[in-house]
């Protein structure tokens, strides 16, 4: 009877220890299967933790790539308020790009403790991001990464370092700095004016992707023997001329697009068109694109639909809406002129038209079919030239044609969600950079909590104090309810 007992006891041991083995074992396989297959959701307000669209891209072009990318970052200096703050974003980034990229390592180095690193790499300044690929190496400053914005109690910290990062990785990825020109001495739009109706912004959104924005004047280049467009612009731009460009200039133009140039040319309704998009199919109507569906409040602003171009096809995915104003109608010439496709870019819904005066009702005008153009309007048009349109003689030449110059400019550039995407991403069209072609964040404060190491502890304290505290009181009400019976 005892050895039964025994046996009995052994086999309900046995088993336990079996089963409790196959618990653990089934855990570790969980844990293995979970750590191969991680899923990250961001569920705050502003996304701040999911990497934009533009920087997934140009982690994807690095992953092509396939040379590996190694990304340091440095700590803030210990004592002071801002850096729980500036580590605790640093290290949340480098972690998440690390995550999305199979060719990115990074490293978070504390400053004050690991010097050889610090000497190693040259760097001598806190909150410092050094990232490299190979021989190349591009150094990020606090300046960069942190922007310190209000006074006083309102004071407070924006995150850039994402745009930073992004930048960089542009840097690395890029074959050769890319120069836009853009033609000045007829009135035109001019990068060099911050006001509203300046490029300054424009500049500065291209300057992250390595582009340089710079002035050209045929009547004043003097480094050239004869005035032409320089050889190493990557692209040109004509942002509304005031006055019509001379044709001595016009055929220098077209002799940079008969080598395969890229020229954006952008107008507004009223002022002088260019007369060589005569030559290349492109014919600007009289009048202004108006719609039913308007940017509201304005009665100028018609909403843009995009057309599936290249340009376009991301922020047509996000639903990203490009905001313009007072658009020029543009359109291709009938019949077409050969060797030149044409694609529409942007253009209005069905309920669209060309609007030339007349009858205006609650501040909006009306549709008047006997002077107005019918609908849809077409309010921007990309064009590729071949060979066989006679005006390239290598290549194939890249022109985008723009019924509105505003879009441009620092006014508008930040009034629609979308502009900044697609002002960037027609220059990357203009130049073939297409696989760069994304959906562009803006900078944007990251809303955490900013927690110091004082604070840290404070709440250790209080969880470990109050906590025992409170099971006492607990346990002290619940003896005496007990007694009391």
């Amino acid at each position: 009877m005892a050895m039964s007992q025994r046996k009995r006891r052994f086999a309900a041991g046995g088993n336990a220890i079996l089963v409790s083995a196959l618990v653990v074992v089934a855990a570790c396989v969980a844990y293995l299967i979970a750590d191969l297959n991680r899923v990250r959701v961001d569920l705050s307000a502003d996304q701040g933790s999911v990497l934009l669209s533009d920087t997934r891209t140009k982690l994807a072009m690095l992953d092509r790539a396939g040379s590996p990318v190694m990304i340091t970052a440095f700590s803030g200096q210990r004592g002071k308020k801002e850096s729980y703050f500036k580590d605790r974003a640093l290290l949340d980034l480098v972690e998440e790009l690390d995550f999305a990229s199979q060719v990115v390592e990074v490293h978070f180095v504390d400053l004050d403790k690991d010097r050889l690193t610090a000497e190693k790499l040259g760097v001598t300044d806190y909150s410092t991001v050094v990232v490299q690929r190979g021989e190349a190496r591009v150094d990020i400053k606090d300046r960069e990464l942190f922007r310190r914005v209000g006074s006083g109690a309102e004071r407070r910290l924006d995150f850039l370092g994402e745009q930073a990062v992004a930048r960089a990785f542009a840097q690395l990825t890029a074959d050769n700095h890319r120069v836009v020109y853009t033609l000045v001495g007829h009135g035109e739009l001019d990068p060099q004016t911050q006001d509203l109706g300046g490029l300054s912004e424009v500049a500065a959104v291209l300057e992250q992707d390595d582009y340089e924005l710079k002035r050209l004047d045929f009547v004043r280049q003097t480094d050239q023997p004869v005035p032409r467009v320089p050889d190493d612009a990557a692209a040109l731009a004509i942002l509304r001329p005031k006055v019509p460009i001379p044709p001595l200039e016009e055929d220098l133009i077209l002799a940079y697009l008969a080598g395969g140039g890229s020229v954006l040319i952008a107008v507004d309704p009223g002022t002088p068109v260019p007369s060589l998009l005569g030559r290349l199919g492109v014919v600007i109507p009289s009048g202004r694109v108006l719609d039913k569906l308007l940017v509201f409040p304005y009665p100028d602003r018609p909403v843009p639909r995009y057309k599936g171009h290249r340009i376009t096809k991301d922020l047509a995915d996000d639903s990203m809406v490009t905001v313009v104003s007072s658009a020029a109608p543009v359109q291709p010439s009938v019949p077409a002129r050969e060797g030149i496709r044409s694609s529409i870019v942007l253009e209005t819904s069905r309920d669209g038209w060309i609007d030339r005066g007349g009858e205006v009702k609650n501040g909006q005008g009306l549709f008047e079919p006997e002077i107005d153009g019918a609908g849809p309007a077409s309010m921007a048009i990309a064009l590729e030239v071949s060979s066989d349109s006679g005006l390239v003689k290598k290549g194939t030449a890249r022109v985008l044609v723009s019924g509105d110059a505003d879009l441009f400019t620092n006014g508008l550039l930040t009034e629609g969600p979308g502009n900044s995407s697609f002002v960037l991403n027609s220059f990357r069209w203009l130049v073939g950079d297409d696989d760069r072609i994304s959906v562009v964040g803006k900078p944007a404060s990251v809303r955490r909590l900013a927690i110091s190491a004082e604070d840290i502890d404070q709440i250790r304290w209080l969880a470990l104090g109050l906590g025992p505290i409170l099971v006492l009181l607990l346990g002290a009400g619940v003896w005496a309810a007990r007694r009391g019976r």
